[in-house]
């Protein structure tokens, strides 16, 4: 497992999304269950590459498998759903992250005002 997750989060910090997802892909047919590690660098590539389907799919399988849904993966959930400007997933994975440390809250006001949400960023600080 710790070698398909190495090189799923190498691809994705090298930008190659195409081979993230279809190392993903393998990974699933061989069923090797993924870590929260490895699952952060495919919602970080559903983000960069415009695959919200993908990314939802990708967050209902982490519910279905029960995969630990910590800090990093709630960030990084934050972080593809306002780039997509889906306001109300951003917010419903907010709510429930376990622990709301300043870095969560930074990225959620960040993410929503980048991705033209500042409103609503202002409405979280406040």
């Amino acid at each position: 497992m710790i070698a398909w997750s190495a090189m799923i989060s190498g691809y994705s910090r090298l930008g190659m999304v195409n081979e993230c997802f279809e190392l993903f892909r393998e990974m699933q047919k061989t069923e090797v269950v993924p870590d929260k590690v490895t699952m952060v660098s495919v919602i970080l590539d559903c983000a960069m590459s415009g695959a919200l389907d993908l990314g939802r799919w990708v967050h209902a399988y982490i519910d279905k498998r029960s995969i630990e849904n910590d800090l990093k993966l709630s960030i990084a959930f934050v972080n593809m759903y306002a780039n997509y400007e889906y306001v109300e997933k951003v917010i419903e994975v907010f709510k429930v992250m376990p622990f709301k440390y300043a870095k969560a809250w930074s990225s959620m006001i960040v993410d929503l005002a980048v991705n033209g949400l500042a409103e609503y960023a202002l409405m979280t600080f406040f």
